[in-house]
């Protein structure tokens, strides 16, 4: 059964789902991308409940959990979160993964707190370098076509990112780098009604789109610090991810004990694509540190 209660605290109210039983394996906490984003209800993480117990919460901002004002929009903020959580359910140690921006946090979390309960790390798609995340996107972009260059060069010049053209040639390039389910593309970037905040958090950390960063993590790069990583580690990422398996595997070269896993036919959102390959390979990785 699902267990799906709120953690009140110091930033508000944290909306946190949670299924399995207490077993022999340690439990598993997943933290979604974004930054603003939140935790699916029939996210296949869950799947793997039949074996450890498995978290998934919607950071604060975002989806169910409350508001926060802009000056708590900080990675500190989000990292402490993770702590009060973790306290909460009574966690002395887990698996910790994440996908996209909460990649980014599992690092974050890991370094400030220098691994402290922590057995394994997944990182899917990962976040460490803003500057990485752009070189990427520009490589991805010269495979567009001329016209849909321009527009995406122009309209970052001028800022207009909000024209409807523009818009456009976002949509042609998620379908082939984000989500390559044109269904759940669509509703992706439809106006989500179950995340009416999430939006501003995004605005103000990442910025307009996903191309370009422009809010407050412009300038992240935690590169320099992925060797003091002394945990086993699996980066999982898909074959047209935006996040490109070239850049993971270069993140995973300067980890002492890492690995890389690709999953064919994905973009960026593996588990909504492929939830078979990416399950499977998760839980194997899982089964491993155990």
């Amino acid at each position: 059964m699902y267990h799906v209660p709120f953690i009140e605290h110091k930033f508000g109210k944290t909306f946190y789902r949670s299924k399995g039983r207490k077993s022999g394996r340690l439990p598993l906490v997943f933290l979604h991308g974004g930054p603003g984003g939140r935790s699916k209800p029939d996210s296949p993480l869950f799947e793997l409940a039949d074996e450890r117990k498995v978290f998934l919460y919607d950071q604060i901002g975002g989806g169910k959990s409350t508001p926060i004002k802009k000056r708590q929009m900080t990675i500190a903020t989000f990292v402490e979160e993770l702590r009060i959580l973790l306290d909460a359910w009574g966690l002395d140690e887990c698996h910790l993964a994440g996908g996209s921006w909460g990649t980014t946090l599992a690092l974050e979390y890991y370094l400030r707190h220098r691994g402290k309960g922590i057995r394994s790390l997944t990182f899917q798609s990962p976040m460490f370098s803003a500057f990485d995340w752009e070189a990427d996107a520009q490589r991805l972009i010269t495979n567009m076509t001329p016209e849909d260059q321009k527009v995406i060069h122009y309209c970052h010049e001028i800022g207009a990112t909000d024209a409807q053209v523009y818009k456009d040639v976002s949509y042609r390039y998620y379908a082939r780098h984000v989500n390559r389910n044109r269904k759940k593309l669509k509703e992706m970037m439809s106006n989500d009604g179950a995340n009416p905040h999430g939006g501003e958090v995004y605005q103000t950390m990442w910025g307009p789109t996903e191309f370009k960063p422009t809010g407050t993590l412009k300038s992240y790069d935690r590169t320099a610090d992925l060797h003091r990583i002394d945990v086993p580690v699996q980066f999982i990422c898909g074959e047209h991810d935006e996040a490109t398996p070239q850049t993971a595997q270069t993140y995973c070269n300067a980890i002492a004990h890492a690995k890389l896993s690709v999953i064919q036919g994905a973009s960026h959102s593996i588990a909504a694509e492929k939830p078979k390959p990416f399950i499977r390979t998760l839980r194997r990785f899982l089964r491993e540190q155990d």
